[in-house]
């Protein structure tokens, strides 16, 4: 199956690369095309989709990234399969199950994760929306922000607070469908990069939702969603970056002089160890992916990542010529490689400043 896609990937999508790594529409033809085969669907054989493991899902999302070039494309592809199958799939009763889970195995429905908020980000102590326990279900109200494949949803999974208890809050996750009376889908926080795949905002005034609508399964949604999916996803994400990466390395051989053969066998080395050290991530993960251990091995990955996109455009200067389709490409992994990098220096200062702590041998 994953070379069924590979190959739909490089026929179909491959040779309309510049046209969809600048687009501003997102490609319906190729996201529906890929539904009815049943693409939209791996990891939920258990509902009309593709049964497979952590670490098949990881391969067919490298082989996806690595054969359609496009990797804004294949992170909307990501995003769907992560909130699918890993919150929806693993946190849903029966009765959610059957409304949700084969729409969005076909592709009929997209699904998104909603947590972050204007000018607080994810952080439990910044965020702001609100649920209320009412007759017959719930009551949100707040604002999301930063929401990738917002603008193609169908159904957003929110975090919200349900209550405050001596100052401290408690959160619950929410299925809300786009089209719910209150729901308004906004412009949010403009980003120029991994096109096409987009972003957008969620403003919920007042929106009812019945009982059937709060993810129970799900429990403290700060550890379910905020901090175990958010690992999840970054780890899945590294399957697309390490396809990317052999995007870049293919698009740039042709072009160096004989010199550089030294520099460019580097970097695929240097890929080939992110592409495995992260695959095995992906199958540790399954266990326990809030560990020390996971997040120290998730921080090594990304900081390799981030130099492996530096070290790429010093030897793009060496190009005896350049490719439009590769710049935007670099571009690309260059701001995704910017994400969270704030929080994962903030992170690795507090690890440094534990052994600075720690008594001389």
């Amino acid at each position: 199956m994953t070379a069924a896609l590979a190959a739909f990937a490089r026929e179909q999508i491959a040779p309309r690369r510049l046209e969809l790594i600048r687009a501003e529409d997102f490609p319906w033809d190729i996201w529906r095309q890929m539904g009815k085969r049943g693409w939209l669907g791996f990891g939920m054989g258990a509902h009309g989709g593709i049964a497979c493991s952590d670490a098949e899902l990881f391969d067919t999302a490298a082989a996806l990234a690595e054969a359609a070039d496009v990797v804004g494309f294949c992170t909307s592809w990501m995003t769907h399969h992560s909130v699918a199958g890993r919150i929806v799939g693993e946190y849903a009763d029966d009765t959610q199950k059957a409304r949700w889970m084969g729409p969005l195995a076909l592709g009929e429905v997209s699904a998104c994760i909603a947590i972050s908020e204007p000018g607080a980000g994810a952080h439990p102590k910044h965020l702001k929306t609100r649920a209320e326990k009412v007759d017959g279900g719930w009551r949100l109200t707040g604002e999301k922000a930063w929401l990738t494949n917002g603008p193609i949803a169908d159904l957003f999974v929110v975090v919200a607070i349900t209550e405050e208890v001596g100052g401290r809050k408690r959160f619950g996750a929410f299925l809300v469908p786009a089209d719910a009376e209150g729901v308004t889908k906004t412009e949010g926080i403009r980003i120029d990069f991994a096109k096409p795949s987009g972003h957008c905002g969620l403003k919920m005034e007042n929106v009812f939702l019945p009982d059937d609508g709060f993810l129970a399964g799900a429990g403290d949604a700060v550890e379910t969603v905020l901090k175990r999916f958010r690992r999840v996803e970054d780890t899945i994400g590294l399957a697309v970056k390490a396809g990317a990466m052999a995007v870049q390395l293919r698009c740039l051989a042709p072009l160096l002089p004989g010199e550089s053969s030294a520099d460019l066998g580097a970097l695929a080395a240097d890929r080939e160890l992110y592409l495995a050290a992260a695959r095995q991530l992906m199958i540790d993960s399954g266990g326990d992916p809030v560990s020390p251990e996971h997040e120290a091995r998730l921080l090594a990955l990304r900081r390799l990542g981030r130099r492996f996109q530096q070290d790429f455009a010093v030897l793009m200067d060496a190009a005896t010529v350049q490719d439009e389709f590769l710049t935007l490409l670099t571009r690309d992994l260059h701001e995704l490689g910017k994400v969270a990098v704030r929080v994962d220096q903030a992170k690795l200062a507090k690890s440094g400043a534990a052994l600075l702590r720690q008594p001389a041998a």
